[in-house]
């Protein structure tokens, strides 16, 4: 819609560009630590543009922001509850699949991405450095060590393709992360006996 590059001092291309309809920036693409102008330019040409919904192909209208949605929200799938493992009767386990769910919504804007389970022990035990868009605070990882310990295991939200959380004790725990090639010796957890 329009767009154009913003320009630096010296009147040369900066590789940020901006909507020509609503002036957003557009900067977010980046390409050895300086603006990928391509990526960048594309961002602002669709910034306004209509769009076709997701689902049914039909062009959508704007929101309360100017922007066109990417779906009907008719045509959005509805969020069907999963029916809850015996598990997770433990209220520990309650908490500590919230907190988890919590964290994949602050850094990848998900409720469960996938594999959220394995990226938060890897990040708990130092085996990953970050976490999609966001960081996880030390207290953020202090209540994962609180929840966990009281729980008594850790949440797995079941086999490939099947989004059943449950609570495992940590052997099973290692157990399902060495089937998978993901172990680390010393989980720093200690097993209630």
């Amino acid at each position: 819609m329009n767009s154009y590059e913003l320009l630096k001092p010296d009147a040369g291309g900066s590789g940020v560009w901006s909507c020509g309809e609503c002036h957003k920036v557009h900067s977010g693409a980046t390409q050895a630590g300086k603006p990928a102008s391509d990526s960048n330019k594309t961002s602002a040409a669709r910034c306004c543009a209509p769009r076709n919904c997701t689902y049914c192909g039909k062009t959508t209208e704007r929101d309360q922001n100017g922007q066109f949605q990417w779906a009907h929200e008719e045509c959005m799938p509805k969020h069907e509850p999963v029916a809850s493992h015996s598990s997770m009767a433990n209220p520990y386990a309650r908490l500590l699949y919230k907190k988890m769910s919590d964290i994949s919504e602050n850094c990848h804007f998900a409720g469960w991405i996938s594999d959220n389970e394995y990226s938060l022990w890897e990040i708990f035990h130092g085996d990953r450095p970050g976490y999609g868009w966001g960081s996880l605070s030390h207290e953020d990882l202090e209540e994962l060590q609180v929840l966990s310990k009281h729980a008594e295991g850790w949440i797995w939200t079941g086999p490939a393709e099947e989004h059943t959380p449950q609570l495992v004790t940590f052997a099973q725990w290692e157990s399902i992360r060495a089937a998978r090639g993901k172990v680390t010796i010393d989980h720093g957890f200690e097993e209630a006996e």
